[in-house]
């Protein structure tokens, strides 16, 4: 029964259709190994990516407590970074703060110290104005001290000569 009707077809298409079939399962091979790599390497469309990401932390740490272990753990570190970032933040504020006030204390400190040296520069002057005038004085002191001097010689010259003159009243002379 099944050989009368393939008898009507030469063995040529016997043939063809024999080759057509084994290629045609070749390929269905082909694509069912290449379907599999797919999926042994975490490809897989029909699942969601939650589904994906678990079979390929699978994978690589073995279970899904390991897994939720290191979530947690990088949680935790991230909040810890933020907090040491909001502290580093406010540091930086005051820090800025700080060398603001710093910078107005230096420039009032750069001003009060132009000041003081004006003041000593005057000062230097007055000094150097007030030797100046002692000195003057001093000359002048001396030179009245010399003059003195002068003066009492000539006093007890006249002295002497009025006296020799009040013991001889008769002899009166202007002296020249």
């Amino acid at each position: 029964m099944g050989n009368e009707s393939i008898k009507g077809l030469s063995v040529n298409a016997k043939t063809l259709i024999l080759i057509l079939l084994f290629v045609n399962v070749g390929f269905a091979s082909k694509m069912i190994n290449k379907y599999y790599s797919m999926k042994e390497s975490g490809y897989i469309r029909e699942k969601t990516f939650r589904e994906q990401l678990e079979q390929r932390v699978m994978k690589s740490f073995g279970s899904m407590e390991e897994m939720n272990k290191m979530i947690a753990d990088i949680t935790r570190q991230k909040e810890e970074a933020e907090k040491v970032a909001g502290s580093v933040r406010e540091q930086d504020e005051q820090l800025k703060l700080a060398n603001k006030n710093l910078e107005d204390a230096k420039a009032k400190l750069a001003e009060e110290k132009a000041r003081l040296q004006k003041e000593i520069w005057e000062l230097e002057d007055t000094l150097s104005n007030a030797k100046k005038a002692l000195s003057d004085k001093d000359y002048t002191i001396k030179e009245l001290m010399n003059n003195l001097e002068t003066a009492q010689k000539e006093n007890a010259a006249l002295k002497k000569q009025l006296e020799e003159q009040s013991k001889t009243p008769g002899d009166w002379s202007l002296p020249h």
